[in-house]
């Protein structure tokens, strides 16, 4: 596998923004160039995956940005957003996205999700499709592949080096100089007590969930979507293209685990930058 890409905006020039929204902190990055509401191309919304945040998209933000706005948030959970999950269902997840849209005075965005916020981007898109232009599911969670929810519940617990070293190794096809950092970063967060409950709360409200296999209806909401996946995913395991509704393009990327943004950030850019 060719070596990992350099993060494309040095971490310590990224600033993340934060505003109440309802009475709770809700966070994000701006990686693009514009600012919000600049520009004539929809900003692009990417949304990370359970016990991630904004800085997933760090080999992305740039790329995605030359032209347009892109915006970053953590979920809640997660970063520096507000710990209160509430329900924690991906749908009341995809109420909370579409009120930070309407926070930053936007009425038309294109989705990126990767994981549970690939889950969630489809909830929006469904829940509000005049709000959304087009969709990229990175690794969708529960589109009609078994879970490995052994790994989400060591996750949801890595609390120490050992444990998040483990975790981490998991996220990628190969081991990789990115492993040891991710590890330090996730047992930075859920070290903290508080995290690691917000974090096993929408584990909890989801497990069900994304244990089911979406029927066909659930696959195409009523925007264009895009599919992209890892072929050695072992988290979320691509599921069959016999199963996936025709007219949806399906990218399988070889060499690439659960991570496919980081791992084959380049492609993934490439095949995000033609599709929106």
């Amino acid at each position: 596998m060719s070596a990992l890409p350099r993060p494309a905006i040095p971490i310590s020039r990224i600033r993340r923004q934060v505003i109440d929204l309802a009475g709770r902190p809700a966070a994000w990055i701006n990686g693009g160039r514009l600012g919000i509401g600049e520009g004539t191309l929809r900003p692009l919304v990417l949304l990370h995956g359970l016990a991630g945040d904004a800085l997933t998209w760090q080999f992305n933000l740039a790329a995605l940005g030359t032209d347009r706005a892109v915006l970053a948030p953590d979920l809640p959970g997660h970063g520096s957003s507000t710990l209160e999950v509430g329900p924690g269902h991906v749908d009341d997840l995809a109420c909370w996205v579409g009120d930070l849209i309407d926070a930053w005075g936007l009425s038309l965005v294109d989705l990126v999700g990767h994981s549970l916020g690939a889950r969630i981007a489809l909830s929006l898109a469904h829940q509000q499709p005049a709000k959304v232009g087009r969709a990229t599911l990175i690794a969708c969670a529960g589109l009609g592949s078994d879970l490995d929810h052994q790994f989400l519940d060591r996750l949801a617990d890595a609390s120490d080096l050992e444990q998040s070293r483990l975790a981490a190794a998991k996220l990628f096809a190969e081991p990789g100089p990115l492993v040891e950092p991710m590890a330090r970063a996730l047992t930075l967060r859920q070290s903290v007590p508080a995290n690691r409950v917000a974090i096993k709360a929408l584990l909890d409200a989801n497990r069900a969930d994304l244990s089911e296999r979406l029927v066909t209806r659930d696959w195409a909401p009523k925007v264009p979507v895009q599919l992209i996946w890892g072929a050695q995913d072992s988290i979320v395991p691509p599921p069959s293209p016999q199963s996936i509704p025709t007219g949806i393009p399906f990218h399988l990327l070889p060499g690439a685990g659960h991570m496919p943004h980081v791992e084959a950030a380049s492609r993934v850019n490439a095949l995000i930058g033609s599709f929106h």
